[in-house]
């Protein structure tokens, strides 16, 4: 594939940077949405894909500093930018500030910035690169448990387990079989041995009050969510490995939830987190939980 870096973008994209260097200049003008939808439509001909791609990192770094100070409904932007970026690496956008994307707050740009951390789903390096910034993790991890969008949270859980399939131990923890295990690669570490990371399954999913710098415990029904959201992910994690569910990763904080000594997030789960005598439909929940349990418990002995 050739690198035609030097060349200047094609006249379409060409034309959206001069409109967006206007919309920057005057918040006044408006999106022209069928340029959008050009530049869109030009994203998937051979010619982008096959090089001119590569050319496109000003446009993307102009788009990236313009929708922070958009005054009008940033959707047209928020559609395009995937479409641009698809064939991009994690490395070419690791350097943008997800923390602002991921805020709660700041529910129109959740999916737009979901779809750049999922790039680093694409290889234990670029997942180890991500592990690298706590600060994105715990975003991440909080926007999964505490966001009141469904898909996002969907999204967001599924994004973690996705970079924890990718994370896999160093050569010297190869298995008997000569395989990779998982447990001890970076985004394990950072999200189970980090203890500000860890720390937030319980902040927003135990019953009992807990605190964490300047994190706030949610209100009882989003507690709720959030603890559904764990029993959904708990035994997808353990079907990877099943150790790092069940053991102590940080007797402290397990102790503030009620855990005693060698009480990992598992038995947190089972026992100490869901309040099933006085909500029905946690109690359900709750079923389920055992029930996908189980199923991983029968997967995870044929494996071993």
């Amino acid at each position: 594939m050739s690198n035609n870096s030097s060349n200047p973008p094609p006249a379409v994209l060409t034309e959206l940077q001069a409109h967006l260097q206007k919309v920057d200049e005057d918040p006044a003008t408006p999106l022209d949405v069928k340029l959008l939808e050009r530049c869109e439509l030009y994203t998937t001909t051979p010619e982008f894909v096959n090089g001119v791609w590569r050319q496109t990192q000003p446009l993307f770094f102009q788009l990236t500093q313009l929708l922070p100070k958009l005054q009008q409904d940033p959707s047209p932007l928020n559609h395009f930018i995937p479409k641009l970026t698809a064939p991009y690496s994690f490395d070419q956008v690791k350097e943008l500030d997800f923390c602002i994307g991921l805020e709660l707050s700041v529910k129109p740009f959740h999916h737009l910035i979901l779809s750049f951390l999922g790039k680093a789903a694409a290889s234990g390096n670029d997942a180890e690169n991500l592990a690298s910034k706590p600060d994105v993790v715990r975003a991440l991890v909080r926007l999964w448990l505490c966001t009141d969008d469904t898909g996002i949270a969907t999204r967001a859980g599924n994004l973690l387990l996705e970079l924890l399939k990718v994370s896999r131990n160093l050569p010297g923890g190869l298995s008997p079989k000569g395989e990779s295990t998982y447990g001890r690669g970076p985004m394990w570490k950072r999200l189970f041995e980090d203890k500000d990371v860890y720390s937030l399954f319980f902040v927003f999913c135990s019953l009992r009050a807990q605190s964490l710098g300047e994190e706030v415990a949610p209100s009882k029904r989003d507690k709720t969510i959030a603890q559904a959201r764990i029993m959904e992910w708990l035994p997808r994690v353990g079907a990877l490995d099943w150790d790092t569910v069940t053991k102590s990763h940080h007797p402290d904080v397990e102790r503030k939830a009620g855990l005693n000594d060698r009480e990992g997030l598992l038995h947190f789960a089972t026992m100490k987190m869901v309040d099933h005598r006085n909500d029905i439909l946690m109690h359900i929940s709750l079923i389920n939980f055992f029930t996908d349990l189980i199923a991983t418990v029968k997967t995870v002995a044929t494996q071993t």
